[in-house]
């Protein structure tokens, strides 16, 4: 696999070295093997580790098949595919309930197989829904985006919404949990709350409407 990307510097100047690093999360190793191959270019142009990239510049990058080897899972049913937005990077879609959205092993067909098809290549997973829940799953379209996206999600900038219908009332229009969530001892796959070594988790519940008899 040979991947060509381009983007326009969104970021102040800086040198390339540190926008590779720091913005683009571009692993050491990768980030050697474009150096040492010259494969980024500045507006078209060759340039040194140190050059300084401004804003509104033209960054090339070129990855060789070794720089990401190639990964292939079993490919599911394009037909299947509900996208809601999609670029040369990502890909937002519907998730229906009922399906997961990545198999347990790696023969099993889940909304990341059928993503896959629909966009004629690997994809990868960059969070999660519950089997049970529905609603947008976020894709990475190439493993350079991926590491840029789990950063944004693990800094607040992505955000997520859930809209669910339950038993009883809530007494107050918002409520905030900031119980810490961790894995279930018992089984991986699952989140638990966990106080000791959890990870911290914000979440405010509002409530949108009750109905009459609940």
């Amino acid at each position: 696999m040979t991947l060509h990307v381009e983007i326009i510097n969104p970021y102040p100047a800086t040198t390339v070295k540190e926008l590779l690093e720091t913005k683009l999360l571009i692993p050491r190793k990768i980030r050697h093997f474009l150096r040492t191959k010259k494969h980024v270019l500045i507006n078209g142009e060759t340039i040194n580790w140190q050059s300084p990239v401004k804003e509104g510049d033209r960054i090339s990058l070129t990855f060789d098949t070794e720089d990401y080897p190639n990964k292939t899972i079993p490919m599911g049913d394009a037909n299947l595919v509900k996208p809601l937005y999609e670029d040369s990077h990502i890909i937002v879609v519907n998730k229906p309930e009922g399906m997961k959205t990545h198999g347990n092993k790696p023969t099993e067909i889940a909304l990341l197989n059928h993503v896959s098809a629909y966009c004629g290549q690997t994809c990868y997973v960059v969070h999660r829904l519950d089997m049970e829940t529905s609603g947008a799953v976020l894709f990475a379209k190439n493993p350079f985006i991926l590491p840029i996206l789990n950063r944004l999600l693990e800094d607040k900038m992505i955000q997520r919404q859930y809209w669910a219908l339950t038993e009883g009332k809530f007494q107050t229009k918002k409520t905030v949990y900031k119980d810490k969530i961790g894995r279930d001892r018992h089984d991986r796959r699952k989140r638990v709350v966990d106080p000791r070594k959890g990870q911290s988790a914000y979440t405010t519940v509002t409530r949108l409407k009750t109905f009459e008899g609940a």
